[in-house]
């Protein structure tokens, strides 16, 4: 008998987070209502000796052969659930019951995805009040209208922490070819194809990164790459909700006394602007820049546009 759902779990030098990880799916799995499919691509701290302490079903590929979407897509063939679960090696269950919690929206026969909460794990004010904003603590279902445009808001997802319809999936897989944002893409086509997404706070994980201001560029260069003519989003609305998001930030800075950050609140922000808008023009610049400026180098030395990248780590 398929197991209830199936766990995809993206690896690489995981060593550091992803015990947690397998300590809170563990429960699941023992109650015969999970299995867990970890999918490495070359990991060489001690990773792989984690996994095998745990019921795990490993499958390794080389590091050449990642893709954001194009391994999510290898760990659907490989599973045997009638949802598919991904979640990253570094978004730590907040209790045993995420599984249970993740799947409950499925009740729905129109929900073909949900998405979990994400909250702050040893990070920065910065990204706390982001992660605030985008996984707030009330659920909503998102469907679409036939004929209006979908922007960005409209088409979020994470594959941080979501599960969908392996019925769904496998008539509308990820793209292989993006170098990211193969979660926004998916949510865009079942959405026009009329299912509805659901947001459930109360599947929490634990996930964040503290990124220098190099980095965020760079993230937010393959961001703005990999969503140019995926989503409705202009640069005027990409600027104006850039504007009312700083200044909420900058009061949220004070309220909590930390307006002296504010100055690096700046930078921080215009690191993450100049990257996204200069993401989204990549095709009128030479390769040897959108080289530099991406976090995923090896996307573009491969020749295909929205070819999936090769990152160092499958975390997003």
């Amino acid at each position: 008998m398929a197991a209830r759902c199936s766990v995809i779990l993206l690896t690489k030098n995981g060593g550091h987070t992803v015990r947690p990880v397998l300590e809170r799916l563990a429960p699941s799995v023992r109650r015969g209502h999970a299995e867990i499919v970890a999918i490495d691509s070359g990991s060489t701290d001690d990773t792989l000796a984690i996994l095998a302490r745990y019921p795990v079903r490993l499958h390794r590929i080389p590091p050449t052969e990642f893709g954001h979407g194009r391994t999510r897509n290898l760990g659907g063939r490989l599973a045997t659930g009638d949802h598919l679960v991904y979640l990253t090696q570094d978004a730590i269950p907040v209790d045993d019951d995420l599984l249970e919690r993740l799947l409950a929206p499925f009740a729905d026969p129109l929900v073909a995805g949900v998405y979990g909460r994400q909250l702050p794990h040893q990070t920065h004010i910065y990204e706390a009040f982001s992660l605030a904003r985008i996984y707030p603590a009330t659920p909503h279902r998102k469907a679409w209208a036939p004929g209006t445009p979908l922007r960005l808001n409209d088409v979020f997802f994470s594959n941080v922490c979501s599960a969908i319809r392996r019925s769904v999936w496998t008539r509308i897989p990820f793209d292989d070819d993006l170098i990211m944002s193969e979660d926004q893409q998916w949510s865009r086509d079942v959405l026009r194809a009329g299912w509805a997404i659901a947001y459930q706070p109360g599947a929490a994980v634990l996930h964040s990164h503290h990124r220098s201001l190099g980095q965020v560029f760079r993230r937010h260069f393959d961001s703005g790459a990999s969503l140019a003519g995926l989503v409705a989003d202009d640069t005027a609305d990409t600027l104006a909700f850039g504007a009312r998001f700083v200044l909420d930030e900058m009061r949220y800075l004070r309220a909590h006394g930390a307006a002296r950050r504010i100055p690096y609140l700046l930078l921080y922000e215009a690191s993450r602007a100049a990257g996204f808008l200069l993401g989204r023009q990549q095709r009128a610049l030479p390769r040897w820049l959108t080289r530099r400026c991406s976090e995923h180098r090896y996307h573009w030395d491969s020749g295909r546009p929205g070819a999936a990248g090769m990152p160092a780590s499958p975390s997003t």
